[in-house]
């Protein structure tokens, strides 16, 4: 993928039936003609061309899935280094476990993006799971409050995505927070309430204490973040953008410019939640718009709402993807192969 061109919504070929040996997600895509009389004829199915092709799409999009998801389930640090300059995985400082950072204002759907992506490998592993993250449902919960890390797929050794507590309006207190996360690291159950969210929230939560704080021997590993995902409510960006009042879309723009968030040269991948409230029109609106404030390609902006279907599954994954991809394009190189250069 490349470029930084506009999108537009695209309409989905739809029919009627399916077959059974095509996964419920994929129903609306594959069409079927019903099964002759005649069990011994050759062309069981006579099925026109708009059929054909649906048919052809709806296991294209099937292969496509199952291969997405099996590159996730197979990677481990070091399977997407490029080799650039000659290097190879061994020449690089690999970490023990790909760390990626969500990092977003209250209620842009941090703790539901968690568990969004759990359910994409538990309805292999696990249908009946229940979801990982404590998500918040109104302002009357004070949201996330330690850094949670979640091994994605559960129980990886491979990736891990840290939940962490929400942006502030005081934009100091994020900076001072983002960066020394993106400096110290972050560690499973740390919190970090000097930068808390607001005076009162600070004085409720003052005495909670993380076990590593507490008890040194019992403090979790340190994780050194890998790359960043900059997590935004596509609601609140269509509010800003209908009504003329910015405030929100310039924080964001704001906090994402903050170099201390970017690796390497890479700015954060840019996940839209709460699409399932807009029309397609209005989730495509709200892409470009945030593509031409943020200056960064339509592509390097993941359209991901709370709706379970194959669309966002897929979304999901090609994030994933892209977030390991460009992390392992700027790892680290030992001194070791430096010093022999």
């Amino acid at each position: 993928m490349g470029g930084g061109g506009d999108i537009t919504p695209t309409s989905i070929p739809s029919s009627p039936s399916c077959s059974s040996e095509v996964p419920p997600e994929f129903a609306e895509y594959v069409a079927i003609s019903p099964v002759c009389d005649d069990e011994a004829s050759d062309e069981c199915c006579d099925c026109d061309d708009a059929e054909v092709e649906a048919l052809y799409f709806g296991r294209r999009l099937q292969d496509r899935l199952r291969e997405a998801k099996d590159f996730i389930r197979r990677y481990k640090p070091g399977d997407c280094i490029e080799g650039a300059g000659g290097t190879k995985a061994g020449d690089y400082i690999l970490p023990e476990i790909a760390t990626l950072l969500l990092v977003g204002p209250r209620g842009a759907g941090k703790s539901t993006l968690v568990n969004r992506i759990t359910r994409v490998f538990d309805k292999d592993d696990d249908p009946f799971a229940p979801d990982r993250a404590q998500v918040s449902r109104n302002s009357k919960s004070y949201g996330t409050l330690l850094l949670w890390e979640y091994p994605i797929p559960r129980n990886s050794t491979a990736i891990c995505i840290y939940d962490t507590q929400s942006l502030s309006s005081n934009q100091q207190n994020n900076f001072k927070m983002l960066q020394q996360w993106m400096t110290k690291g972050i560690s499973h159950a740390e919190t970090t309430m000097c930068f808390s969210r607001d005076t009162d929230e600070g004085n409720k939560t003052k005495h909670i204490k993380p076990l590593g704080r507490q008890f040194s021997f019992l403090s979790c590993k340190t994780r050194k973040v890998n790359f960043v995902i900059f997590v935004v409510d596509g609601v609140s960006i269509l509010d800003g953008i209908e009504s003329n009042k910015k405030g929100y879309i310039d924080i964001l723009h704001e906090t994402f410019m903050y170099p201390f968030l970017s690796i390497g040269d890479d700015k954060p991948v840019v996940v839209v939640t709460h699409g399932d409230r807009l029309s397609m029109l209005q989730r495509a609106h709200v892409q470009n718009e945030l593509a031409e404030v943020l200056g960064i390609p339509v592509q390097q902006i993941f359209d991901i709402p709370g709706s379970d279907d194959y669309q966002t599954d897929l979304a999901i994954l090609d994030m994933l993807r892209y977030c390991i991809q460009h992390a392992e394009q700027n790892l680290p190189i030992k001194l070791n192969y430096l010093l022999e250069v």
